[in-house]
């Protein structure tokens, strides 16, 4: 069965479909020949460049309508912002060259004989003398009501009376267009030359489909769609000879429209889409409809995230197909993606063809047997050499068969068809899946990082070296994604997709955080309503979709050649988003970051998935700072508020960079990708961390400060001098309070407070 739709769609759904669209079509689509709204960004691109004209712009690269588009082409293509101004003024020289009576100080439009009609009475009762002459010497008398400018659009002449509204060139245009309706024919004339579609010489119930298409199209805000596209749409429509577009498949309009000839994407598209709405109209239940098909369009659902279609027509024993549509259903209804639902349905496709082959004759349930299984399992060690491939097909087929057993929902499928945890292929040594360090400068080099095609794909790498996300998440990171807390410290804010949609926090560097800020400021000027961070590129007119992973990946690819990133040995480099994941997770584990805080915060499910990185270290770093009191360089506790929203980020950014550097009087509180630019023993880094342990080390640091100072002072250096009693009198706070802290304290700016009665 087709993947466009049901075979009842063939008869264009009769009278039931014609009912629904005279209720959906809204007037503003109704009429034969349709105009493409102004303001309408699907169909409107705005106004043509070259004042003053109002003509819909119908060449978006270069911003003009037809007609100028022309006049442009003539000119041999010149620079346009050159051509523009010069152009402009050849507008309104042709405006004033436009005819007028021959007698001085008339402005009115000429007749006949280069006269106005009213000039053309008096020379006539003249006795007709010499037409130059008597032009010449006539006298222009003004009219006592005074003269009326004529109301055709940006005409220069005079209208032929007080009670004519135009002039004698425009009023035999309006008589010529059948005396319309004033005022209706005034505002016709500000878009009698902006693109139109016409959709006359279709059936009417083919054009009501048509309307219809035009009307999701402009209510989707997804797809530029300019006038010519639709007019060869309409085109294909009235050649096809259809009583309606559902009386043909989505194959057989792509064969129609010239699948495999250059361009014709965009009216392709319009019709498709047209035709997958028609069907939209005629469902009532999505489930109910797409669920006997043996090809799901998941679009019809509105699970079409990455996948479209699933398909199980090509599974042959019609009980396994019917039991893995009913699996594959129960696992999107949990949440599952349709990407990993579509990865199960094709192993279980290879199941059954494997099946098919070894029992031609026996297709039962009850023919699958473990010695059937078994089978499969040799075929699949000869078809991939792969072992992970073939331990994720034999996972898959072992869900199915474990499901269906806990359910219940085959009873004749025998007890022994099972697939034990010893099936699947034993896994060889796993290849290094960080990047190495010598690698990773060339992708880190500000120079590199420069080239990268995009400025968000640019700002996005950055965020998957530094906080790890996987790509799936970075690009769907929301647009208030960055926060503080407390202290100030920024926060990257993002939702883990893979567990529930969950929320995480992960700390950023001042310099990323203003990267972050600058991209969501743009986002904001050209997208006011929108929701993402990094936003699509293309079919994306409001801001609402995100930054698609295909695009991204590409633009990875191809900046990874440019850069010609290469290894040690000087051989190509193939690079994946997911690696920096795996990259940051061991530069944490190598900083002495405990596994649990690592954990946190790439927000991993278990403690598994981190120890793939390094060993669990046996004493908790958490339990030691937390027992002890945190002081800064300038004597504030650093202590986090126990209800604040970030505190456990708060928490994971202190003990991740505590680990980064011991120093001779305390620890670096700097986040690890924090450079630090202060040559002092960070006295003056307001990270500055210490403990009653290094009291010895300040006494000594202090005197040999003090002799400085006054080796400085007896030299006569006077900055010197002012620098070392600075450094000096913090000493000496510091040692003051270390001396009345206990061992259970830190300080952290000079002041002690017990960390447990703070919390």
């Amino acid at each position: 069965m087709r993947a466009g739709g049901a075979a009842g769609d063939r008869d264009g759904g009769g009278a039931a479909l014609l009912e629904r669209l005279m209720r959906e079509v809204r007037p503003e689509f109704r009429g034969d020949v349709f105009v493409p709204p102004r303001g309408n960004p699907v169909f409107f691109y705005g106004e043509c460049r070259l004042p003053p004209c109002t003509t819909a712009i119908s060449r978006p690269r270069t911003g003009l309508c037809e007609s100028h588009h022309q006049w442009w082409l003539v000119d041999a293509r010149p620079p346009l912002a050159g051509w523009v101004a010069g152009a402009e003024e050849r507008v309104w020289d042709r405006r004033r060259d436009v005819a007028r009576c021959s007698v001085a100080g008339c402005n009115r439009s000429p007749r006949r004989w280069r006269l106005c009609v009213r000039h053309e009475g008096q020379w006539e009762r003249a006795g007709k003398p010499p037409r130059d002459q008597w032009a010449a010497s006539a006298a222009y008398i003004p009219l006592a009501a005074g003269e009326r400018d004529c109301r055709y659009p940006h005409c220069p002449r005079w209208s032929d009376g007080p009670n004519n509204p135009f002039c004698g060139l425009h009023w035999r245009r309006w008589c010529w267009a059948g005396r319309p309706e004033l005022e209706d024919w005034l505002a016709g004339l500000a878009q009698r030359y902006n693109p139109t579609v016409d959709l006359r010489g279709l059936d009417r119930a083919v054009r009501l489909e048509v309307q219809f298409g035009l009307q999701c199209r402009s209510d989707e805000r997804a797809k530029i769609t300019n006038a010519a596209t639709l007019t060869k749409a309409v085109h294909h429509i009235r050649a096809a000879g259809v009583a309606s577009l559902l009386n043909w498949d989505d194959e057989q309009w792509r064969a129609f429209t010239g699948r495999d000839r250059p361009g014709g994407q965009a009216e392709r598209s319009f019709i498709l889409d047209t035709c997958f709405n028609l069907r939209g109209l005629l469902i009532t239940d999505p489930w109910a409809d797409q669920y006997p098909r043996d090809v799901w369009d998941l679009k019809v659902l509105g699970l079409n995230r990455e996948v479209r279609y699933l398909r199980f027509d090509r599974i042959p024993q019609r009980w396994l197909r019917e039991l893995v549509k009913r699996w594959c259903r129960w696992r999107l209804s949990r949440g599952l993606a349709p990407s990993t639902v579509n990865h199960d349905a094709l192993a279980c496709r290879q199941l059954a063809e494997h099946f098919a082959r070894v029992s031609p004759d026996n297709g039962d349930p009850a023919a699958l047997t473990r010695e059937v299984l078994e089978s499969w399992f040799a075929a699949l060690r000869t078809t991939y050499a792969d072992p992970t491939t073939r331990r994720h097909r034999i996972h898959s087929v072992a869900g199915l068969l474990r499901d269906a057993h806990n359910h219940g929902w085959e009873p004749a499928l025998p007890r022994g068809a099972f697939v034990f945890d010893d099936d699947t292929p034993r896994s060889g040594p796993s290849k290094p899946r960080w990047i190495p360090e010598y690698v990773m400068r060339q992708i880190e080099a500000p120079d590199s990082l420069a080239r990268f095609p995009t400025e968000q794909g640019r700002l996005l790498v950055k965020i998957l070296i530094s906080c790890g996300l996987r790509l799936g998440d970075a690009r769907r990171l929301p647009l208030d994604c960055l926060v503080r807390d407390d202290q100030n410290s920024p926060y990257l804010a993002w939702i883990n997709y893979k567990i529930q949609e969950r929320g995480a926090f992960f700390p950023v560097s001042e310099e990323l955080a203003g990267e972050i800020a600058e991209q969501q400021r743009q986002v904001r000027e050209r997208f006011p309503a929108g929701r993402w961070l990094f936003t699509a590129h293309q079919a994306n007119l409001d801001g609402g979709k995100p930054m698609d992973g295909h695009t991204m990946r590409a633009q990875l690819k191809q900046w990874l050649v440019d850069i010609s990133l290469v290894d040690e040995a000087g051989a190509p480099v193939r690079v994946t988003p997911h690696q920096f994941r795996h990259t940051l997770a061991t530069r944490l584990i190598n900083a002495d970051v405990p596994q649990h805080v690592v954990q946190e915060l790439l927000d991993h499910m278990s403690p598994e998935m981190t120890s793939r990185y390094a060993r669990l270290h046996q004493a908790t770093l958490r339990r030691q700072w937390v027992s002890t009191l945190k002081v800064n360089a300038d004597g504030d506790p650093a202590t986090i508020a126990p209800g604040h929203p970030l505190a456990d980020a708060q928490w994971m950014r202190i003990s991740m960079v505590r680990a980064k550097v011991s120093l001779p009087n305390g620890y670096c509180g700097a986040p690890v990708q924090t450079e630090c630019e202060h040559t002092n023993p960070c006295l003056d880094c307001r990270f500055f961390v210490t403990t009653r342990d290094f009291l010895g080390q300040h006494r000594r640091q202090r005197e040999e400060t003090q002799r400085m100072a006054a080796d400085a002072e007896r030299a006569g250096l006077a900055r010197l001098v002012e620098r070392n009693q600075r450094t000096a009198a913090k000493l000496d706070r510091l040692i003051a309070v270390l001396d009345q802290a206990s061992d259970e304290q830190v300080v952290v700016g000079g002041r002690a407070e017990d960390l447990d009665a703070a919390g």
